[in-house]
């Protein structure tokens, strides 16, 4: 057989018979489809990996010479394949591209070992050499015997008995230290019996007719191949009604947007929701690059009847508390250590959840986390206009802790929108989450977005923020921020108090003067008052300008300090706050801030929060 294939390979690059690509095709296809649906989860991206697999094959038929073994290197090119769809997947947002393939494979399982090495059994086949691996291809995805896999190999069936074997006892030493305690008889036989899922009937004829088209052209990479394929599916009844959606995870040093699709908000006549709206452990996708483990873990369930709960790991071996810190700071800062998955849900113009305020819960469980875990939540509508965001910086899940319920509360707008929701692990250690959930809360339940004064920060335990009551201003009270740690603070340590205006309508267009009485103490830093707008996508639109009160650092009494800031017309929100930059103590007024229109200076218009 194996020399068949590469005679048909010869015979399409030297002839470019059809006939004979489509025979690889037919005899191929399932086991390219199957990798790329274990590594995406998606049955449709999965079937435009397979696609893009087999043009690169057409292409480089010419390359390939009778020491190959096209078995696996089929496998192999699935694998880099899907890599790289998933890739474009995250990074979607920045190259403005218009797919993505919103389900979530969930097939079901014929024994508990398969369910439990299922997602670990490319990962563990890559750890393999080329050898063992292609005899395990041979022998129990495409089912020779061993006669044929020790031709294939250049060895006699007894050599290939124990190739097979050994390649065995290595995935079982593989899978055993991730907590999956098999035999090699059940490995052999589940991975016989589940490795290959039929690919669609019609994606053959596509796939061949896709391949043959393309596969004329000029050379082309991988992943510039899957990209082009990617493109393609704008043709699709599934991507007629995409939109783009933006889930956010907070770094030390601002905001990622990593891009995904989602189908879009449409007048459709399904009914509204069942609520609450159940999250299920394995709808999330990954969104980590290879720092982190993303996976269900089968052997953690928060109660003994729960499914297994889904799991991310720092795979980077920790070095000291402020890993993750220290990641946001210079040359790391486009790499910040984190480690997230997501899900997306779409609020219909018929959903129950429309104009109301909703409460997501879950659970999270941490293991060794050096600095935080939580979730990160943000509400868009197709246009990129965010109506909440809340990334729980404010109340972190550190250290070692069993099971911790978790909650977001904020408000649905009364339009069509998207509800993102990303667990995220900032830098090492793990976490676990399960049974997240979405239902309707009175509309008098605090809110917990960022549309309350609330702290951002990387590492927002380092700082306490408290009524003082012996730090007075003008006869009252006083808030007090303070970095509590002893020593100083490390590099890439401040926190943020403020709020974000999601209203700034009697803002927009005006030249907006925002006034406070700030105190500092042993501040090796700085303390800063801000007015920042915002468009599309978090972008900054312009940049306030300080004018009154010192520095911010040092020791300080009372200063009256002044920003003024130009807020452009197109401004969907306004952050506003103090920004604190390493140790020491700061006081503010707030009774005392003040934001105030200055169009006409002589006349300023104090603007009521």
């Amino acid at each position: 057989m194996m020399a068949e294939d590469m005679e048909l390979v010869r015979d399409y690059a030297t002839r470019q018979s059809e006939e004979a690509f489509a025979t690889l095709v037919s005899r191929h296809i399932h086991l390219v489809y199957s990798v790329a649906l274990r590594q995406t989860r998606d049955a449709h991206l999965a079937e435009e990996v397979t696609q893009a697999v087999f043009i690169i094959l057409a292409r480089k038929a010419k390359t390939l010479g009778a020491q190959n073994i096209l078995t696996g290197w089929l496998y192999r090119t699935a694998q880099y394949a899907s890599a790289d769809a998933l890739k474009m997947q995250r990074r979607r947002q920045q190259r403005e591209q218009e797919a993505y393939m919103q389900s979530i494979l969930n097939e079901p399982v014929e024994s508990q070992v398969w369910q439990q090495i299922a997602p670990l059994l490319d990962a563990a086949m890559l750890r393999l050499g080329e050898k063992d691996r292609n005899a395990v291809l041979l022998r129990f995805f495409e089912g020779k015997d061993f006669k044929q896999v020790g031709a294939a190999l250049g060895a006699n069936e007894d050599g290939a008995r124990m190739r097979v074997n050994r390649a065995l006892e290595k995935l079982q030493k593989l899978f055993l230290k991730r907590g999956i305690d098999s035999t090699t008889a059940a490995i052999a036989e589940t991975i016989s019996n589940n490795s290959i899922q039929s690919a669609p009937a019609a994606l053959i004829k596509t796939t061949t007719a896709v391949a043959l088209a393309k596969g004329a052209t000029a050379s082309i990479s991988i992943a510039a191949i899957a990209k082009a394929t990617l493109v393609t599916m704008k043709t699709k009844i599934i991507i007629a009604a995409a939109i783009v959606a933006t889930l956010v995870v907070g770094t030390g040093t601002g905001v990622v947007l990593l891009k995904s699709k989602m189908a879009g908000p449409t007048g459709s006549s399904t009914p509204p929701e069942k609520l609450p709206i159940v999250f299920t452990n394995d709808a999330f996708a990954s969104s980590s690059d290879n720092r982190y483990l993303v996976e269900m873990d089968p052997n953690v369930k928060r109660t003994p009847d729960s499914a297994p709960a889904q799991h991310i790991q720092c795979l980077i071996k920790p070095t000291g508390a402020n890993d993750y810190l220290a990641s946001t700071v210079g040359a790391g800062t486009n790499r910040a250590l984190i480690g997230t998955c997501y899900i997306n849900h779409r609020v219909e113009a018929n959903s129950s959840l429309l104009g109301k305020r909703v409460r997501i819960s879950g659970w999270i469980k941490t293991k060794d986390v050096a600095s935080w875990a939580g979730a990160t939540l943000v509400i868009l509508n197709r246009n990129w206009h965010v109506f909440a965001d809340d990334d729980m910086t404010d109340r972190p899940v550190r250290g070692t802790s069993d099971w911790t319920q978790i909650e977001i509360i904020t408000d649905v707008p009364k339009e069509p929108c998207i509800i993102s929701f990303v667990p995220s692990l900032y830098g090492t250690g793990e976490m676990w989450f399960a049974d997240f959930q979405v239902d309707i809360v009175p509309s008098d339940t605090p809110i917990t977005d960022d549309r309350a004064w609330h702290v951002w920060s990387p590492n927002s335990y380092d700082y306490s923020e408290t009524t003082d009551n012996d730090v007075k201003h003008d006869g009252h009270s006083t808030l007090c921020i303070a970095y509590t740690p002893t020593g100083k603070a490390p590099a890439g340590s401040w926190m943020w108090w403020g709020e974000d205006i999601r209203n700034p309508e009697k803002f927009a267009g005006h030249t907006v003067r925002m006034t406070v009485w700030a105190k500092t103490e042993n501040v090796v830093g700085n303390l800063r008052p801000n007015l920042r707008p915002k468009g599309a996508q978090f972008k900054l639109l312009t940049r306030d300008r300080r004018l009154g009160g010192g520095p911010g650092n040092g020791t300080t009494d009372w200063e009256f300090k002044t920003v003024l800031c130009q807020i452009p017309k197109d401004t969907q929100c306004l952050d506003t706050g103090f920004a604190f930059t390493g140790s020491g103590k700061v006081w503010l007024d707030l009774q005392s801030l003040k934001y105030e229109i200055i169009d006409n200076p002589k006349a300023p218009q104090l603007i009521e929060q």
